[in-house]
């Protein structure tokens, strides 16, 4: 398959999605030990997981890939378990196993499905429909529950390399309607997550401490 890009560049690209997204999970994982509260919404964990799963085990694409993705996989097992630990005190046991293990089928059902439909050998429609979902659940989860878990770290690497690699999936299909709009989406949705964790972090920086005063 022929790129728009010279293969330096290409290569390029594909190495710093690999590693941005490598350190996106694992500052998650860093952050969720140290909050005591998974930084990563649990639909979003499950729709990674399963991807990872599927282009690892079930329909491997490339040998390097693989090895990617097969670490990505590991982190996100951590995430998932980080997740199930930290929020056994939420939700009864059984309620909260049942409904990760229904995101994991019904998500992992959605990505083989993706794949066959769209010819899509390589995911990449289904990974930046994931991309998309995170992007949206970031802000939500940042609006209702704070920024636990979370810093500016994560969604700096997480736009980056998402940069990465929509630039690499615009050299393979820029003829896509589809994934550019969500390459733009993204992004977007990325650099006012951003915004609004600094601006959060900054609030809660200058809260003015309270004090007990003597009358």
């Amino acid at each position: 398959m022929e790129h728009l890009l010279p293969l330096k560049v290409v290569y390029l690209l594909m190495f710093g999605t690999a590693l941005l997204w490598t350190v996106v999970y694992t500052l998650v994982i860093y952050r969720g030990f140290k909050d005591k509260f998974c930084g990563m919404p649990p639909a979003s964990i499950c729709a990674n997981i399963t991807w990872e799963f599927l282009f690892t085990f079930l329909m491997p694409f490339h040998p390097l890939q693989q090895i990617v993705t097969l670490v990505w996989f590991l982190l996100d097992c951590i995430i998932l378990l980080q997740y199930l630990y930290y929020s056994k005190g939420l939700y009864p046991k059984r309620t909260l196993h049942a409904a990760v293990f229904s995101l994991l089928v019904i998500a992992l059902l959605l990505h083989y499905g993706m794949a066959v439909e769209f010819h899509d050998k390589w995911g990449i429609y289904s990974a930046f429909g994931i991309n998309l979902l995170m992007s949206i659940l970031f802000i939500q989860m940042l609006l209702v529950k704070g920024p636990q878990g979370q810093s500016l770290p994560i969604a700096y690497c997480k736009m980056i390399g998402t940069l990465c690699a929509s630039f690499f999936s615009y050299s393979l299909f820029p003829q896509s309607v589809l994934l550019t709009i969500m390459y733009v989406l993204i992004f977007i949705l990325d650099a006012a997550y951003i915004l609004l964790l600094a601006s959060r972090s900054v609030s809660s920086t200058h809260k003015p401490a309270i004090t007990n005063k003597t009358i």
